[in-house]
């Protein structure tokens, strides 16, 4: 065999090696964090999985329970445990740095526990 002839067989083989990088990659990575503070419905509706619906905020907001107040160790990427809306107790808040971080109807605000700010409902 000379190496003209072995050379589509060896294009061959990188060329399966990179489908099966690249199909594999995205598997496992994500870009995007989760949509904590995102509009939603009652039912659970526009929250990415994993994630519930608070009704008691106009318009609804995406989060999920927590119990630790400032800490983000069990809260999706990018979002803080805090108190909310009244009535609701701690639950994960998206993190801000500006109020155009937030939806138009929250505001950007210091948070119990942290010196993160979050995007809660105006006052």
């Amino acid at each position: 065999m000379t190496a003209r002839s072995s050379s589509p067989l060896l294009w061959m083989s990188a060329v399966g090696l990179l489908s099966l990088v690249t199909l594999a990659v995205p598997a496992g990575c994500s870009s995007t964090p989760p949509n904590v503070g995102a509009v939603c419905a009652a039912d659970g509706g526009g929250c990415d999985p994993g994630l519930l619906c608070d009704t008691q905020i106009d318009g609804g907001y995406c989060t999920t329970p927590c119990s630790a107040p400032g800490s983000t160790d069990v809260c999706p990427e990018q979002s803080v445990c805090a108190s909310i809306s009244s009535g609701s107790g701690t639950e994960c808040a998206r993190i801000c740095n500006v109020q155009t971080d937030c939806r138009s109807d929250l505001e950007c605000n210091g948070i119990t526990g942290s010196s993160l700010k979050a995007c809660k409902p105006k006052q």
